[in-house]
């Protein structure tokens, strides 16, 4: 069954190397069609950058396509940009899958994991669909990267999958825009090469003519038209997706001297410095970031105010600082009156302890921060995503110095022990940060701290210098756009171009899985497929390994077996942990009594039963014996003319169990074989009302390795039915489905 038509027009944009312009021509064309009265939407499959943004719903996005979003005058979303890759090291990054962290993972482990990947990204794609009239697509890196042209969701693999057309940008002020442009070209299938419907190219100066043989020739060799050459625009201040801009400053300021030297340590996974534009582009202020050629104090130079830096990876490179001798720079720094202001990574380097207890950032569990404040932070798996604002209170409470901030948070760390002095008191009632006693250091999970102009100008106070210039970003990254738009709408080829967007609709979706569209409320796909793998991997585990359970872990087990759901609500399940070895071994011998008795019921069976392992008892890390509570009678609701539902709701109990069990790399075996009065007897379990009766010792334990298939049928004691022998229609023993059965039909009538 086909999807009904809801795409968009849809323009992708894929540049010929990074860095070739791809952000800023889909940032500028989301601005020149929102003039135009379009509804439009930026979208990126898969991004790889540490500048991001949080979304209103509490989700991560690459910093480029909030930029884009921007500019197209809508609200951010988790969609836009369904792959974040954010590195933490050389050959692995943190997976960021719709807004969420999925884990980390190395290269080889992410391109294995790619069609789960791109499940979300064309999922996130026909939500904004069903959304928008036009979605502007940027690409990543090249799509002549034929290295990863395998499972690719970030280029031309996408484009093929949504079927839409393609416009190529090369970057001329790098050279060899030709070659970069007919290259790439080679590298491509013939079906990838037709959907190149045209090249811009970018940053030219000079006199265009002598650049239009050039441009002739290209059009002949490749028999596709340059939609327009773009200048080197000087001085465009926009957020930059990953490398430290290269902005200049304004010219109508360029005769006002520097006062304050500020100097930001270049960490090898420094995250959102787009936090210091707005101190790169004041003119009073001297921003160096020191690299790390500069290794010793005494290369690292004097300043007015030192900054660390939010980091992806803050425990490496609180080290790195401390092996380039920033620690005792800093202290020189504040021995001489120097302030220093930590955001984020910043803020936690600051303090006595940063403590991984679960392996967030690597091997190093506990690492001594640079120790002035007295606070310690725990990195946690769960980040902490939100948009906040508040008042920055940089003298105490004296209401003449608090200034409104706003920004967001983006951390996997708390932080407990803050000094009584916050940073900023914000709006929800919390409190953000601190400032130290003496009043030289000032922290703050807060990204875009420094946007807001009055903030700004009290930070600035704070640090030394008193000036009266005003820099509002926000201000700036508007005028911005509207003069990329401008420049765009002068030098591109709209005509042509909005002839190949009307010209891109598409019939449908490639992905059968998304006929009928996904409810609203379901998880995120890798969660999804998650759920149905343990599903699928749970065994019924007889042999155990003797390494002990976690108790924590064990905690969650039973946790999950008691939310299990259970008619009437009456929670009809008693657990009773075994922790006596010679109580073990005593339901042990009941086991062993009754596996017997069992063998001699099946007859011709016998001998083949007696080779089969029935239990790991005495193996296993933990056993548990379930009862059924005797309230039954207590309970009518949903038991008058189904009593056995109580029993129904204790295995679902033991069902959540194993599948928690199994998602958490550890075995259960569920035995029967056992006298239920005896076992009672034996756990003086009583009778009546107060009392139970006994219906599974459930093992539980390590395992040398799972079953590739259910024991018994690995064994050929029985193998399984398949699903179509189990699954009627309408009556009993009618297996075939109804003729001109449409499932979204029968959902309308």
């Amino acid at each position: 069954m086909s999807m009904k038509n809801t795409h968009p027009n849809t323009l992708m944009v894929q540049g010929c190397t990074s860095d070739a312009g791809k952000s800023t021509l889909v940032a500028g064309l989301c601005r020149v069609f929102y003039r135009r009265g379009l509804s439009v939407a930026p979208f990126k499959p898969q991004n790889m950058a540490l500048n991001s943004a949080v979304t209103a719903d509490g989700g991560e996005i690459g910093r480029a396509q909030a930029l884009q979003a921007i500019a197209a005058k809508v609200p951010l979303s988790v969609h836009m940009n369904p792959v974040l890759l954010k590195p933490n090291s050389d050959t692995g990054a943190q997976v960021i899958l719709q807004g969420h962290s999925v884990g980390n993972l190395n290269a080889m482990d992410y391109h294995h994991y790619k069609p789960l990947a791109n499940q979300a990204v064309l999922e996130s794609f026909g939500i904004l669909s069903n959304q928008f009239q036009t979605i502007l697509v940027e690409g990543a890196g090249s799509p002549a990267e034929v290295n990863l042209r395998e499972n690719d969701i970030a280029n031309m693999g996408f484009a093929e999958q949504v079927d839409c057309p393609v416009i190529l940008i090369a970057d001329i002020d790098k050279g060899g825009v030709f070659a970069h442009i007919i290259g790439t070209l080679a590298c491509l299938s013939e079906s990838e090469q037709a959907r190149i419907k045209g090249f811009v190219i970018n940053c030219f100066r000079g006199d265009i003519k002598l650049l239009e043989e050039g441009l002739t020739w290209l059009e002949a060799k490749t028999g596709k038209p340059v939609l327009g050459v773009l200048p080197y625009l000087h001085g465009l201040h926009l957020d930059a997706e990953d490398a430290l801009s290269q902005s200049e400053k304004a010219e109508s300021q360029a005769d006002l001297r520097p006062q304050l030297k500020v100097i930001i340590p270049l960490l090898p996974h420094m995250s959102n410095h787009t936090d210091f534009e707005p101190l790169r582009l004041h003119p009073e202020i001297d921003v160096q970031y020191i690299k790390h050629q500069q290794s010793t104090p005494a290369l690292i130079p004097n300043a007015d105010l030192i900054i660390l830096p939010g980091s992806k990876n803050v425990i490496s490179d609180l080290q790195w600082l401390k092996s380039q001798g920033w620690q005792q720079a800093i202290q020189k720094h504040l021995r001489y009156g120097g302030k220093v202001i930590g955001i984020c990574g910043g803020l936690q380097m600051l303090g006595q302890w940063i403590n991984d207890p679960d392996g967030i950032e690597g091997q190093v569990v506990k690492q001594a921060g640079l120790g002035l404040f007295d606070y310690e932070t725990t990195l946690k798996p769960h980040k902490r995503l939100t948009n906040v604002s508040g008042q920055l209170a940089i003298n105490g409470v004296d209401k003449q110095a608090i200034m409104t901030v706003g920004g967001y948070e983006i951390h996997a760390g708390e932080t407990i022990g803050f000094p009584a002095q916050a940073a900023i008191y914000l709006d929800n009632g919390q409190t953000d940060g601190a400032i130290s006693d003496d009043n030289q250091l000032l922290v703050s999970y807060l990204h875009g701290l420094f946007d807001q102009a009055p903030a700004l100008q009290a930070l600035l106070n704070w640090a030394g210098l008193r000036s009266e210039t005003l820099i509002d970003i926000d201000q700036i990254r508007e005028t911005q756009l509207e003069r990329l738009a401008d420049t765009l709408e002068s030098h591109l080829d709209m005509e042509s171009l909005f002839e190949i967007l009307q010209a891109s609709e598409t019939p449908t979706l490639p992905l059968d899985s998304v006929a009928i569209k996904p409810s609203q409320h379901a998880f995120l796909p890798h969660q999804i497929e998650s759920v149905y793998q343990t599903i699928e991997q749970r065994r019924d585990m007889r042999h155990f390994i003797s390494t002990p359970i976690d108790p924590l872990v064990f905690d969650r087990l039973l946790s999950a077996a008691h939310h299990a759901p259970s008619v009437g609500l009456m929670q009809p399940w008693r657990f009773i942990r075994i922790t006596d070895p010679a109580l073990k071994q005593t339901l042990h011998r009941m086991v062993e009594k009754e596996r017997l008795l069992t063998a001699k019921a099946l007859n011709e069976r016998e001998d083949e039963f007696m080779t089969l392992k029935v239990e790991g008892m005495l193996e296993c890390a933990e056993l548990l014996v379930v009862s059924l509570s005797d309230l039954r009678e207590q309970h009518v609701f949903g038991r008058r003319t189904l009593p056995e539902m109580d029993i129904a709701s204790v295995g679902c109990a033991i069902q959540n169990l194993s599948l928690a069990a199994r998602a958490e790399g550890i075995g259960v075996g569920w035995v029967s074989l056992f006298d239920p009065q005896e076992v009672a007897d034996c756990l003086q379990i009583p009778g009546g009302k107060d009392g139970g009766k006994p219906i599974a010792i459930l093992c539980i334990g390590h395992v040398a390795e799972f079953y590739k298939k259910p024991m018994l049928e690995q064994e050929n004691w029985r193998h399984p039915l398949p699903k179509e022998q189990v699954l009627f229609f309408n009556q009993w023993g009618q297996t075939d489905v109804p003729e001109n059965y449409d499932p979204e039909t029968e959902n309308n009538l």
